[in-house]
């Protein structure tokens, strides 16, 4: 099918700018034309084009490496880290070493989307002595996390299921719970279909969809159903916005709403222009060129993209009325260089005013938020998890975890617990015993399989004033986490789980482990909520 034809698009860019001081390098030149960008010059920049060798190490770093993103300190990554993999990638956006982008098989796509200097930014001289600068600083090792009491094996509160379904080589994407059908929506990457389970798990449906589901919206017709395209990083636009129809059992075809998109990781529905129409916010996260949109609902299933955020990187996105003015706003999760979290504020006609919430260095590898009033003063409070280690091969961090942000009013927000987990890929928060407050499950795609694999699964019992009590499940290294979902699969009042597994991911695990999976592990786990039973 031809893709759907689109009114031009409207970016909100010089918005975003303002809300971070200035719009980034990065962003910049995201916005060019090639012919634009094949000019860019130090000056054009705002980069200094004075004497460089009289400036030290430490202010050519700043400079050069603070303008694309937060400048990262040499102590976040070990020195072997900065010196074969870090650094040499660095190396094609200063313009330093344009073989990268010619020998790339994506290379027309890479020079279109402008991010890539044709000339150097500055000569090999300075960057060699900002080389310098960090493989100086680093660490020999990477710095450890900070010790954590023991995960104790047993869950309190949840009962796993027998396993009953698996693809051949488990590449789950997505996990959906459908509480008023008591099913789960499951995607697979290497199949590229949709299956449908019953509460036990139980393969009722499958779903052939041709591409890799990572994000599910339900509606009272069917599903709106986010597809990434390319599940490894790609710049070739393969990423879809599909319908599938639903009336009882029985199924409509696939529609295509949107497509062809950059990478898109999650989508969110909603009125934002209060013309009655449900609209929908989009996260093309891409690779190098990428953009965070609403798409203005104008009937027929035609669509108006406007941008509010013109950078790769979007991973998440949730329709909230943050100030309370009956109108939905947005929040929406950056990754890549960007690695810093907005709240877009919505004039009730679509027009949005965004406001930074925090921003951290390019390494930080954001993942997953949710928002959730923990501490019950009826200002909506954010849980975030940070813990993407996949592209390329690079140690433990101590930085990763899961993060809880306290809403202060005005939209100022304050972290106010820090649980360090290795490789943490996502954390929901919900009142899963039942005694009035919200504990944590959380998952990781990067844990410390040789030292602490109970890091897979980790759920974090609420015992108040922040004070958590971690436990895990038994066979929480049965399988590879990368997605998980939580609500009410067997209609018992209580909050239960699925944890979706994807083995093939892009760091090395023990061989056992790997064997084990490929031989026989799940492509979901379900964990049945006994609280409600219990009682």
């Amino acid at each position: 099918m031809a893709s759907l034809q689109l009114p031009p698009p409207t970016p909100s860019s010089s918005l975003f700018a303002n809300a971070v001081r200035g719009i980034t390098l990065a962003a910049a030149l995201s916005l060019l034309t090639p012919s634009q960008a094949a000019t860019l010059s130090r000056s054009s920049l705002g980069l200094p084009t004075d004497d460089l060798s009289k400036r030290s190490a430490r202010e050519l770093a700043a400079i050069y490496c603070g303008a694309c993103h937060l400048q990262p300190e040499p102590h976040l990554l070990d020195r072997k880290t900065w010196e074969q993999q870090t650094l040499p990638r660095m190396l094609a956006r200063v313009g330093l070493a344009p073989e990268v982008v010619e020998n790339n098989p994506e290379s027309a796509l890479l020079k279109a989307s402008g991010a890539f200097p044709e000339s150097p930014l500055l000569p090999m001289e300075s960057w060699n002595r900002i080389v310098d600068f960090y493989l100086s600083n680093a660490p020999t090792e990477a710095i450890p996390q900070d010790p954590k009491p023991e995960i104790r094996v047993g869950l309190k509160s949840f009962q796993k299921l027998p396993s009953k379904f698996r693809t051949p080589t488990p590449s789950t994407s997505l996990v959906k719970i459908l509480p008023s059908r008591h099913e789960v929506l499951l995607g697979d990457d290497l199949s590229q279909s949709l299956y449908l389970l019953n509460a036990r798990g139980e393969l009722q449906k499958t779903l052939p969809i041709t591409n890799n589901a990572v994000a599910a919206v339900e509606s009272p017709k069917g599903y709106l159903i986010a597809a990434i395209g390319n599940f490894q990083p790609a710049e070739t636009p393969r990423g879809e916005v599909l319908f599938l129809g639903r009336e009882n059992d029985q199924w409509s075809p696939k529609k295509r709403i949107l497509h062809p998109l950059p990478r898109t990781t999650d989508i969110a529905t909603a009125d934002l222009n209060h013309d009655g129409k449900e609209d929908f916010a989009l996260c093309q996260y891409g690779n190098v060129s990428g953009a965070f949109s609403w798409f203005e609902n104008l009937g027929n299933d035609q669509y108006r993209e406007q941008v509010l955020i013109p950078k790769s990187g979007a991973i998440r996105v949730v329709a909230h009325d943050f100030n309370k003015d009956g109108s939905p706003d947005l929040a929406v999760l950056m990754a890549q260089e960007t690695e810093a979290l907005f709240i877009l504020i919505n004039d009730r006609k679509g027009h949005f005013t965004p406001h930074q919430i925090f921003q951290k260095h390019p390494l930080f590898g954001h993942t997953y938020f949710e928002v959730a009033d923990f501490n019950k003063d009826g200002l909506p409070d954010l849980i975030v998890t940070n813990g993407d280690n996949g592209e390329y091969t690079s140690p433990l961090k101590k930085y990763h975890g899961v993060r809880i942000y306290l809403n202060r009013g005005g939209l100022k927000f304050e972290e106010a617990y820090f649980y360090p987990l290795n490789g943490a890929f996502k954390a929901v928060a919900r009142d899963f015993d039942g005694d009035g407050d919200l504990d944590l499950a959380t998952i990781s795609f990067f844990p410390d399989y040789n030292t602490n694999p109970r890091e897979s699964f980790v759920f974090l019992e609420n015992l108040g004033d922040f004070k958590f009590e971690a436990s895990t499940f038994r066979e929480c290294i049965g399988g590879r986490w990368l997605t998980l979902d939580a609500a009410d699969l067997d209609g018992d009042g209580a909050d239960d789980l699925v944890l979706g597994s994807y083995i093939k991911g892009p760091s090395p695990v023990p061989r056992f482990l790997m064997e084990n999976w490929q031989n026989s592990g799940p492509s979901a786990v379900i964990l049945m909520n006994t609280s409600k039973k219990a009682k």
